[in-house]
């Protein structure tokens, strides 16, 4: 498989991302950076230990975005406890590709998922206190010259 034809799904998403926006009065947020120098941002709205709406903001390339932007459509009517529970294969499947043979990007690929699951986590340790962090999107990402490489 030609690496075109492999990430065109990265890219549609990078394109087109569903979820890249901030939720107004979320219920928790949690920042993540990532060892590369990506950053993201998770909010999640929550009512009777169910997400309700879950969305992204940040620096990051366009594998984090791809993973990020299908987590937060898919976690949407699940409880606290599922969406902790997500596994690696779950994740692959959401994504199209476990990218085993690259583990920097299996490492971008499973960086939202993470930031996510900890701000479910924060959220039950906290009894639903809101934690809020600083704003992150005038940092830069790290990967854009592997971003021209995919055509992005």
């Amino acid at each position: 498989m030609s690496a075109d034809a492999r990430y065109k799904n990265f890219v549609e998403l990078f394109n087109n991302p569903k979820n890249r926006r901030k939720i107004e009065g979320p219920s928790v947020v949690n920042e993540g950076r990532n060892t590369c120098g990506d950053t993201i941002q998770v909010y999640l709205k929550i009512e009777n230990k169910k997400i309700t709406d879950a969305s992204y903001e940040g620096a990051f390339c366009a594998f984090s975005n791809a993973s990020a932007s299908q987590v937060t459509e898919f976690v949407k009517g699940m409880s606290l406890d599922d969406v902790i529970a997500i596994d690696r294969p779950k994740l692959f499947e959401l994504i199209g590709d476990d990218l085993s043979d690259n583990p920097h990007r299996l490492k971008c690929i499973l960086f939202p998922l993470s930031t996510l699951q900890e701000a479910c986590k924060k959220y039950k340790e906290n009894r639903g206190k809101k934690e809020f962090k600083k704003d992150l999107s005038d940092i830069p990402c790290h990967c854009s010259t592997e971003n021209e490489e995919i055509g992005i």
